[in-house]
């Protein structure tokens, strides 16, 4: 008989991996993530190096990881649908983007950093890769016939939203979550009315 698996371990580890990251994320908006060392996120997080070299490769490899934290956040599960509307379509969006605007403004110094000038691009390229795949995935079937088109929008509506974002916290978050996700899916619907209407998805050339 197997015995059953402790998981006190993982606990632990879960434990563990909040503590860097939130060492991460205080750090990056005293120093700027370029002036943040592995001794730096070590100290303030209270565990050794050779914990952290457990679970990660350096810092760079730590911040690759940040981002899956957040993707959690956007995983909610999607409605069986055969034709989706435009309107049901930026219904079904609207929670796990509400969730991903509280998480932004919960850590809104380290995310204007990250973002911003003075940011890390590699971090931002993920969470654009991330916004990409997201769009893609929740797109009514069949809309985007062109693999250019599709190229393209996927590329216009996330740089969109990573300058959405970064407006909204350099100007100091004047509009709620669930307002700035109403304003995002009105746009959002209103793009997709005219894809569908003048057809503009079928007539791009594919290069």
């Amino acid at each position: 008989m197997t015995p059953t698996p402790y998981n006190g371990e993982d606990r632990r580890v879960k434990r563990t991996q909040k503590l860097v990251l939130e060492a991460l994320v205080e750090l990056t908006v005293q120093k700027g993530f370029s002036g943040v060392t592995v001794s730096d996120i070590t100290n303030r997080a209270a565990i050794n190096r050779a914990t952290f070299y457990r679970h990660y490769q350096d810092k760079f490899d730590l911040l690759a990881q940040y981002p899956h934290t957040v993707y959690g956040l956007l995983d909610i599960p999607a409605r069986k649908r055969s034709q989706k509307s435009a309107r049901n379509h930026t219904e079904e969006l609207m929670p796990g983007l509400i969730a991903i605007y509280e998480h932004i403004r919960e850590n809104a110094k380290f995310y204007k950093v990250m973002l911003g000038r003075n940011g890390d691009p590699q971090f931002t390229d993920q969470i654009r890769q991330y916004i990409q795949m997201r769009i893609q995935r929740s797109l009514p079937p069949g809309l985007l016939k062109s693999e250019g088109f599709l190229d393209f929008y996927l590329n216009y509506r996330s740089s969109a939203t990573i300058g959405t974002v970064l407006w909204w916290l350099e100007h100091e978050m004047p509009y709620t979550p669930e307002e700035m996700v109403a304003l995002t899916c009105q746009f959002e619907a209103a793009i997709l009315h005219v894809l569908r209407n003048q057809n503009l998805a079928g007539t791009a050339s594919d290069g």
